[in-house]
């Protein structure tokens, strides 16, 4: 392509995969909102980079195809209009139909009480939360008490491989969202996550750690980055793992099996965080 072609996510929320497959593995996926950079076509699919800078394949189904300019106007926001954050909510139209449901993490623009869609479409927020762009650090300050706040709100969340909603999550998808929104941009992956922030010491039965650290784990019998969770301060711990088969507690210093299997297999500690 002579140009860079750009792909809004126009639909709510959609799956990237490893290949371009409808029965191909999630990987990740896409709120609405988001801008794709589209890196090859193929077929009815392109294989697109993330703003996390995380590649896959997506439907051209769920996106609006356009040039830098349309791409930079939107990240900028339609004149008059103000960039908000959907914590969960509902797009309805003019006689009071659903539109859209938004996942945690999706992207429009506030015109009064009119929510504009990427693709050019409008209708009204409803059923849920959201909140202004400018208004995130004082709502969601760069804390670590206030990170554990947010993450409580996860609890019950389905694990969901290549999740990053509250409607479905992996261990490093929940890591990323909560974080995102307390400003801080990590990667996709827990092994990408792991060389972001302070490097610190557990301590002895990992009573160092504070509320918001992030704690990672190897595979069993490998040294690789493969889990990552969110302290609650000491051993306690946040996180979505398949054996919970949601985001729930745990503890390091526990005895159950998943506990002691983390205990074990705990590497390393990164902090964001001065609180």
């Amino acid at each position: 392509m002579a140009d860079t072609e750009y792909g809004l996510v126009r639909a709510g929320l959609i799956p990237v995969r490893a290949e371009p497959n409808f029965r191909a593995e999630q990987v990740s996926q896409e709120a609405l909102g988001s801008v794709l950079e589209i890196l090859e076509r193929e077929s009815d699919w392109v294989r697109a980079k993330g703003e996390d800078g995380y590649e896959g394949w997506v439907g051209l189904g769920g996106l609006l195809t356009c040039d830098r300019d349309r791409a930079r106007a939107w990240r900028a926001g339609p004149d008059g209009a103000e960039a908000a954050v959907a914590l969960d909510a509902k797009v309805e139209d003019e006689q009071g139909r659903a539109m859209l449901r938004l996942p945690w993490g999706a992207r429009v623009a506030l015109d009064g009480e009119r929510a504009l869609l990427p693709d050019g479409r409008s209708g009204r927020l409803v059923d849920g939360r959201w909140v202004l762009a400018a208004e995130l650090p004082q709502k969601f300050p760069p804390r670590g008490a206030a990170v554990v706040e947010t993450a409580w709100g996860w609890m019950g969340v389905p694990y969901l491989w290549g999740g990053r909603t509250r409607w479905g999550a992996d261990c490093s998808g929940l890591a990323q969202a909560i974080y995102r929104l307390h400003g801080v941009a990590l990667p996709r992956d827990s092994h990408q996550q792991a060389n972001c922030g302070e490097l610190v010491e557990s301590g002895p039965k990992f009573r160092e750690l504070r509320p918001g650290d992030l704690i990672f784990f190897r595979a069993t019998g490998s040294q690789q980055i493969v889990h990552v969770a969110l302290s609650l301060g000491g051993s306690d711990i946040l996180h979505a793992a398949e054996m919970n088969g949601s985001v729930a507690v745990d503890s390091l210093a526990g005895d159950s099996e998943l506990e002691r299997a983390l205990a074990r297999r705990a590497v390393g500690v990164r902090r964001f965080f001065r609180d």
